[in-house]
């Protein structure tokens, strides 16, 4: 007798499964006698041609390389239907014919696969709201306090974490361009590309995600500040001391992303933050914050990108000619911003075609002649360097533009030698008067020695450009000899052709103001070399003359 104790638990009704295959149902409706104490099974006439096996539920196959032999069932196979057998089990697959035998996922050969580009998450299928409710969460953890801003590719929101209790600024990308594939991958590299930065001047990236009502969203720390542009449209022009502040901190923080193998390809000032922290708890100083990313272009990728990206005012002439992004292009969008800020204008307006066409071959209109007053030659030189047409023209790396800055800046007396607080203050030590000849002729000996012993070229000069007193290596600098220079005027050596503003910046020496005047000489065919001049006066009728090469 069957033990209904020992039954299988895949089969709870405790009933025996029948033998395969059944036996053919009986040509005879009538119905056997009915038996007491088992379950009646009613036997029914079937239409001849159909086996019972077509009738049975379809069960799983067990894989024959599988090491355990259970079999999840769908429950729908074990609950009796009409027409089906109750408490079926799963019966041995015969081995597949040997010309169908796939080859397991062992046997296969490995096959290299190609690297994996980071993609940004897909779409999120619910339907995003039009714009984030106050007081809702972002992501389960954010919650809205209030919107901070707005842009061309979403919103930007003050948000605070509801486990850490800091606040945030989250960025969020709006419905018009949520549904492109374009602008998802744009602010997905914005969001990559910035949380791999760490610098005091680009803004940090600490989370990103999708919500389910939102979409994409970046959170970013909160910085209390306000946008470059705003400043300039309330200012018109900025004082030349803070503009070459703000775009010395925008260089160096593009010159930390450039040794991180990427270029930033959207320099302007919507993209700068400025915000006032304590500096050694006396007085505030203004930091400046780099922002978006979307834009960036890797250095290190295999397959550099061409297309054309970003604003016209700021763009580079090599990328409108159809070349690749490079770090000469971020040096001349910071020389058209140090323009802007100084000038209260870009170098060109109007129509896109007609900025496209300023950059290819127009020459930007001198600065001096925008700003009430004018601006100092050696920042007017420095701009024009760096918007020269060619890439191979401007500063060779961002860290050589910010060296000929600090230099200017030096030389307008608002560098890091004049940060004490105030303008620069010339020492001057007063001499007791010696009661013996002897020693004055013995200093005045020694100070000879040295003036013509120095290896860079100095001179005496008078107000009107009149060599007084050269050492050696002044006239082999401007005569290419060492011949005697003294009685000559500057104006007729060859030096004129390279410092076309001597007669101005004597005369400016004179009144009181020391110049500092970077020059270019050629010293072989088609090579150049940078030299910085400069002028102090010594006496109401002369004035020091010297030049000193700006790169070693």
């Amino acid at each position: 007798m069957y033990d209904p104790v020992v039954a299988d638990p895949r089969n709870p009704s405790g009933r025996r499964p029948p033998i395969l295959p059944l036996p053919p149902p009986p040509d005879t409706d009538e119905s056997p006698p009915p038996s007491t104490g088992t379950t009646q099974v009613r036997a029914r006439r079937r239409s001849p041609g159909k086996e019972v096996g077509q009738e049975l539920p379809r069960l799983p196959e067990v894989g024959l390389h599988e090491e355990s032999n259970e079999v999840d069932l769908d429950p729908r196979t074990l609950s009796p239907v009409r027409g089906s057998l109750s408490g079926a089990r799963a019966l041995p697959v015969p081995p597949p014919h040997p010309r169908t035998v796939k080859p397991t996922a062992l046997q296969r050969p490995a096959k290299a696969r190609p690297p994996i580009t980071p993609r940004p998450p897909p779409r999120s299928a619910a339907v995003r709201a039009e714009t984030a409710e106050f007081s809702s969460l972002i992501g389960g953890r954010y919650q809205i306090l209030t919107r901070i801003g707005q842009g061309g590719m979403g919103k930007v929101y003050k948000v605070k974490h509801t486990h850490l209790s800091r606040t945030f600024a989250l960025k969020i990308i709006s419905n018009q361009v949520a549904e492109t594939d374009e602008a998802r991958e744009l602010f997905y590299r914005e969001a990559r590309f910035a949380s791999a930065m760490a610098h005091p001047n680009i803004t940090s990236v600490v989370d990103f995600g999708e919500d389910e009502k939102v979409g994409m969203f970046m959170v970013m720390e909160m910085v209390d500040g306000e946008a470059l542009n705003r400043i300039l449209f309330r200012e018109k022009q900025l004082s030349t001391r803070k503009a070459c502040d703000i775009v010395l901190q925008v260089a160096e923080a593009l010159h930390y992303i450039h040794k991180q193998g990427v270029v930033h390809c959207d320099i302007k000032t919507e993209n700068i933050l400025l915000s006032e922290e304590e500096h050694e708890g006396k007085r505030s100083k203004t930091v400046i914050k780099l922002l978006d990313f979307g834009l960036a272009r890797s250095l290190n990728a295999s397959r550099a990108s061409t297309s054309l990206s970003g604003t016209p005012h700021y763009v580079a002439p090599e990328r409108i000619r159809g070349e690749p992004a490079s770090p000469a292009s971020d040096v001349y969008g910071v020389g058209i911003l140090l323009y802007e800020l100084v000038t209260g204008q870009v170098p060109w307006d109007g129509p896109v075609q007609k900025i496209l066409a300023g950059h290819l071959d127009e020459r930007a209109k001198q600065p001096s002649l925008l700003v009430e007053g004018g601006v100092d030659p050696a920042l007017e030189t420095l701009i024009y360097h760096a918007l020269a047409k060619r890439p191979s023209e401007r500063h060779k790396d961002m860290a050589a533009f910010i060296y000929e800055l600090r230099t200017v800046m030096d030389m307008m007396g608002f560098g890091r030698r004049a940060r004490g607080g105030g303008p620069a203050k010339r020492v001057v030590i007063e001499q007791r008067a010696s009661s013996s000849p002897n020693a004055v002729s013995v200093r005045d000996e020694l100070a000879r020695i040295a003036f013509d012993a120095c290896r860079l070229p100095l001179a005496l000069v008078t107000p009107q450009g009149m060599i007084v007193r050269a050492n050696p290596a002044f006239a082999r600098f401007v005569m290419g000899a060492s011949v005697e220079v003294e009685g000559l005027t500057v104006q007729t050596t060859p030096l004129a052709t390279a410092w076309s503003s001597a007669e101005p910046d004597l005369a400016r020496t004179l009144a009181g103001s020391p110049v500092r005047r970077i020059i270019e000489i050629d010293v072989a065919a088609g090579e150049s070399r940078r030299l910085l001049l400069w002028l102090d006066a010594v006496s109401q009728d002369h004035i020091v003359l010297g030049v000193q090469p700006l790169e070693l």
